[in-house]
């Protein structure tokens, strides 16, 4: 995996992450509509090709 698309898949994963907070702290059907959609897109661009997702990482967290 080369470190762009590394940083691509951290991107996606981060804004996905962010708009499950924001779902989280305010449950509406507006935020879950803008969660669902976040991960279509998540899963479509896996499943496309278009974004490669690392077989293991490391966490500092």
């Amino acid at each position: 995996m080369s470190k762009s698309a590394r940083y691509e898949w951290r991107d996606q994963h981060a804004s996905l992450n962010e708009r499950m907070k924001g779902f989280l702290q305010n449950p509406n059907s507006e935020q879950l509509e803008a969660v669902v959609a976040e991960m279509r897109a998540y899963a479509d661009a896996a499943r496309n090709g278009q974004m490669e997702i690392p077989t293991r990482w490391t966490s500092y967290s």
